[in-house]
Order: structure tokens, then C-alpha cells, then sequence
């Protein structure tokens, strides 16, 4: 049996381990241009120190390598340090690549026959009675029995606002960069010295770029206060819709604040599951209506007022100052403020992931109601999603230095003039960064091999989410499967590391196998 995995970032790495570990027969030709196949472009082990893992050391708990020279992360890390790190410390994302990219050398080991590596961009597939084939630059590929896309975050077009700042960019000698790769944006800082900098997007990504363009060029904290090095910006201006940061996770010893008790558990897991089953509106009210009695419980205060509107999509949500908002929102991460409503959702929302994916996949839904649920898991990753404390921390000091304003919102009056971007009348930006990602949406895509796909009709739009159509088990048609974040409605919350690893990926490489182990039947071709 023959297959191919498109995209071998983390995601498809475990396909592969998974796949070779029940079936170690199983030919896998994995195609991907990134330079170091299985890290993917968001954990380049090049990458900035400055970037860092979402989710502290001790919350990352993936399943063992399947190959040789089988470490956990947490080995690695020790390895990589020299001493035990802190399970409360978020490492780096380039050490999440240098482990990834060590756990493909070790899977090649051990079954150095198996896997096949094309450094290459797929921009076309077809199918035809002896199975798939796929077009690169300068070869076609196959037949495969199957085909599995594991994009991450595919070629995307630039936005209508995105794409009129590059134009004007380009035509006034302006600089306009992505907040990705890490390395290339610090060495470009370090010709901005003095520059005002704008940084489009309030998200993880925008607190990435604050370190890089501060710690990266050279500053440090020093008891508590920002030394400058001299290189930095003159001021970082990072904007969005509502103008605030998302709340950093809280430390370890705030954990167990956020403990649901067994039977609001078992309440809010059964209501997800019942909520699958209704119309999109009744859904939300089923589960706020299952949020509210745990995190009344954890806060004092009475949760259904905010669920409701939080729930809403029509709602309009109060306006907040961001500066005191990231000081609450820092304070009630360290323990040294009770937590609000909301920062109690985002928890309780946090430690359920791994049971919702399993939701998920387990339960049908029609594609309506499981967007909307999906639409409550975007909407809350502000709190989720959060930072590490260490990122929210700099971003206040920054603030306190002078050096980072907040507080500009997603539709200022940005003009566009000789003197670069103008914000709100009184800020003026000789650079502006994009650090947006593109939403999971085919309108959005430039992707060759999706486009192609979608032509040929063997993928489809979900009517909810905007992303590709698939069932619960990722399948787009026989033999096609769709992985990751381009196929939210099937799946939920992806994009985390340890969805990668999760039961998605791991049902497919179960439904590979079986295939592989029956017995070939007169006339059907297992390329």
C-alpha cells in the first residue's frame, strides 16, 4: 500500500508515526518545500528565541516518538539546557522544531525504507482507476491509495486592506513585513532604529513581534525595567478590532482555582454532545447555559449575563481601556486578583480541548450548529489562546517604558501619505507588520493544490465555517482526508500542538492500516 501526506509539519509527522507504527509495510511519499521537513514553518529550529511555545513545558504531554531514539519532550529539553527545566516555563518554539525534526530522523531509522521526502510544492492531484496522482514542478507522482492534506496554514491572498498598504508600500519605498519567519523580521529591525513601528493584529503574533523588535535587537529586563540597547523602534504601536491583548494563562499555582468539580464536568461534556444535535442558536444557549454554574461557582459573581452576550454573535461587546485591562488581566493570571467571569470561561474553555476534539469527532452534527460551536471556541481563544505571563509582563513593561502603545482599534483613520501610515491623526508609521493570520477560509486561498482539488470537485466549501467540507472523520471523498485547521466543523480547536497528535490524526492513520492489513480483493489496486 501507497500513500501520500501533503504538508509534514507536526501533524503529518504523526500521521506517519501512527501509520508505521500498526503497519510498518505502508509506503509514504510525504511532500513539503520547508527546509526542515516534520518542525513546519512555525517552529523553524532557527527561529528567535523570542517566539515562544504557547503552553508551558508542563502541559505539553504528546504520545512517544515511534522510532529510534525515542525522548520525550521534556528529555529533550533537559538535554538541550543541561539542567531539569521548570515545568512552568515556556521554551522556546524553536526547540518544539529541533524535537520534531529529531523524532523524523529517528522514524527514518527505524524504517529507512518507508517514507520518501519530496521537497516540493504539490500544486496539482487527480484521481483515476488506479488511484491518486499528484503533479509537482517537475515530476508526477503516484498512484496512491490515498491522499492526506496537512496544509497548516496554506498559501493564502492578502486582504483587501493588506493588500492595498503592499502597493503603497512598494510605491513610496515603505517597509511592510509578515510577523513570520521570526528571523528575518529581526534582522530586518535592525534597521529601524528610531522608526515608529505598527504592528496590524493584537493576537499571540503581535507579542512575538514586541519581543523580537526589543529583546531581539538587544534590550533586556533588569529588575523589572526595560534597558534599552539603542536599536530599538522609537514606538510600537500593535492595533486590533477592540484595541486589547489577549489574558496571559495563569501560572501553575493558579491551576486548581479553575478545577471543575466532577459533575459540571460530566454536565458541560453532555451538554457539548446534546448541543451537537440542536439548531445553532440552541446550541449557544446549551452550552452557556452549562458554563454558567462552574464559573459562578469559581468567580462569586453570576456568569449568565456575560455567556449570553459572549454566546451572541450579534452581540455588542463593552468597550474596555487596554492598558488597565492587561494589568487585571496579568494580576488575575499570578493569583493576585480574583478572577472576572470571563477569564473563568476561558480556563474552564482550556483544560476541555482534548474532550471536545473528542466530541467531535464521536458525534454527528449537521455543519451549521458545529460552526457555531466553533464560532464559541474562535471567540474565546483571546483567553484560551493567551500568552505566556513572561509575554504579558513585557508587553506591560514596554507600555510602562513608553516604547508600546495600545489601544488603536481594527478601523482607525489610517491615512496613507508621503510620511507613511497615519493612525488616529496623531501616529505616524514609516513600517507597518502584518501579524494576522489568515482565517481557515477557501475564499482567502492562493493554494495551487486546494484550488486544483476544488475545481476538480473533490473538495467542497462548508457552508458554516468557510472552510473545506468533510465528515466528522476528516474525509472529503474516498481516499481524501483533510487534517488541521482548513477542516474546523469537523474538528475543533486545532491549532495546538497537541491536536497534531490527537484523535483525528490518529483515527486516520487507523482507518490506513485496516486497509493495508485486509487482504487484497481481485481488482482493486493498492498502488
Amino acid at each position: 500500500m501507497h500513500i501520500a501526506i501533503v504538508g509534514f509539519g507536526p501533524r503529518g509527522l504523526a500521521a506517519a508515526e501512527y501509520v508505521l507504527a500498526d503497519a510498518p509495510a505502508i509506503k509514504i511519499d510525504v511532500f513539503d518545500p520547508c527546509a526542515v521537513p516534520a518542525a513546519g514553518p512555525n517552529f523553524m529550529p532557527d527561529e528567535p528565541d523570542e517566539c515562544l511555545l504557547n503552553l508551558p513545558l508542563r502541559a505539553v504531554d504528546l504520545p512517544p516518538p515511534t522510532g529510534a531514539n525515542a525522548a520525550s519532550f521534556h528529555d529533550f529539553v533537559a538535554r538541550e539546557i543541561g539542567v531539569a527545566p521548570d515545568p512552568d516555563s515556556y521554551v522556546p518554539r524553536n526547540m518544539l522544531g529541533a524535537y520534531m525534526a529529531g523524532r523524523l530522523d529517528g522514524l527514518v531509522q527505524s524504517y529507512p525504507d518507508a517514507l520518501a521526502h519530496h521537497a516540493a510544492l504539490v500544486t496539482e492531484a487527480w484521481r483515476d482507476g488506479q488511484g491518486w496522482w499528484l503533479t509537482t514542478a517537475d515530476a508526477t507522482h503516484g498512484p496512491f491509495h490515498a491522499l492526506l492534506l496537512s496544509p497548516g496554514q496554506p498559501i493564502s491572498r492578502a486582504d483587501d486592506q493588506l493588500a492595498r498598504w503592499q502597493d503603497f508600500a512598494a510605491d513610496k519605498g515603505f517597509d511592510i513585513a509578515p510577523a513570520y519567519p521570526g528571523r528575518a523580521l529581526v534582522t530586518a529591525a535592525q534597521g529601524w532604529a528610531g522608526k515608529t513601528i505598527a504592528v496590524r493584529g493584537l493576537g499571540l503574533s503581535a507579542f512575538d513581534v514586541v519581543g523580537m523588535l526589543t529583546l531581539g535587537v538587544g534590550g533586556k529586563i533588569v529588575d523589572g525595567q526595560y534597558q534599552r540597547s539603542g536599536r530599538e523602534p522609537r514606538l510600537i504601536v500593535p492595533f486590533s478590532r477592540d484595541g486589547l491583548p489577549p489574558m496571559p494563562k495563569p501560572a501553575m499555582a493558579q491551576e486548581p482555582v479553575y478545577a471543575l468539580q466532577k459533575d459540571e464536568k460530566t454536565q458541560l461534556l453532555t451538554a457539548v454532545r446534546a448541543a451537537l444535535g440542536a439548531s445553532p442558536a440552541d446550541a449557544r444557549q446549551m452550552i452557556a447555559a452549562a458554563l454558567a454554574p462552574p464559573a459562578t461557582r469559581i468567580t462569586g459573581q453570576d456568569a449568565t449575563p456575560w455567556l449570553a452576550t459572549e454566546t451572541d454573535p450579534d452581540a455588542d461587546h463593552p468597550q474596555q481601556e487596554p492598558v488597565s485591562f492587561l494589568q487585571d488581566a496579568i494580576a488575575m493570571a499570578d493569583g493576585h486578583l480574583a478572577p472576572c467571569v470571563a477569564y473563568a470561561v476561558g480556563q474552564i474553555w482550556r483544560a476541555m480541548q482534548s474532550d471536545l476534539r473528542d466530541i467531535f469527532h464521536s458525534t454527528d452534527g449537521d455543519p451549521a450548529t458545529r460552526a457555531a460551536i466553533v464560532a464559541i471556541d474562535h471567540g474565546l481563544k483571546r483567553i484560551t489562546y493567551g500568552p505566556p505571563l513572561s509575554s504579558a509582563r513585557l508587553m506591560l513593561t514596554l507600555v510602562n517604558d513608553g516604547i508600546v502603545q495600545l489601544g488603536l482599534a481594527d478601523g482607525p483613520d489610517i491615512a496613507l501619505t508621503d510620511d507613511g501610515w497615519v493612525l488616529d491623526a496623531d501616529i505616524n508609521a514609516q513600517v507597518m507588520i502584518d501579524a494576522v493570520l489568515p482565517a481557515p477560509k477557501l475564499a482567502q486561498l492562493d493554494d495551487p493544490l486546494i484550488r486544483s482539488l476544488l475545481r476538480k470537485g473533490h473538495l467542497r466549501e462548508d457552508p458554516g465555517t468557510g472552510g473545506i467540507l468533510l465528515d466528522r472523520g476528516g474525509m472529503a471523498e474516498q481516499g481524501l482526508h483533510v487534517l488541521g485547521r482548513m477542516g474546523e466543523g469537523s474538528s475543533i480547536a486545532t491549532d495546538s500542538i497537541h491536536d497534531c497528535f490527537g484523535v483525528n490524526t490518529r483515527a486516520w492513520a487507523q482507518d490506513m492500516t485496516k486497509d493495508a492489513l485486509k487482504p487484497a480483493s481481485k481488482g482493486h489496486a493498492h498502488a
